[in-house]
């Protein structure tokens, strides 16, 4: 897997090409071997195609760019006071991105979510 930014209007034809020919020299020369010859199915994700089957923004996995000492303020919240009931899981909202920052924002709505 391989991280990307989100959209903003690059070749994404090419730079799909050129990556995963690259990650695939360097696997090959790790392992000597060709693993080409073993892919039985791939599946290409761009940040063109993750906004349209996700709507996030500019196809960003993570939501706004984490670059700044204020970034983690922004993020969206795991939940709204205004909609009853309304939560929010990923990492895109609080604590952020990667898979234990995920987990951590799943833990923190399942505790809100009340028993019923």
């Amino acid at each position: 897997m391989v991280n990307a930014p989100s959209n903003n209007k690059e070749n994404w034809d090419e730079l799909i090409r050129t990556t995963k020919q690259n990650i695939i020299n360097e696997i090959n020369k790790s392992l000597k071997t060709n693993i080409e010859d073993y892919i039985a199915c791939e599946k290409i994700a761009s940040p063109i195609t993750i906004e349209q089957d996700t709507l996030s923004k500019g196809g960003a996995l993570y939501g706004n760019s984490s670059n700044s000492m204020f970034a983690a303020f922004l993020r969206h919240p795991n939940f709204l006071k205004s909609v009853k009931n309304l939560y929010f899981v990923g990492g895109s909202v609080h604590p952020g991105g990667g898979i234990p920052l995920c987990l951590a924002s799943a833990k923190i709505v399942a505790n809100e979510i009340p028993a019923s």
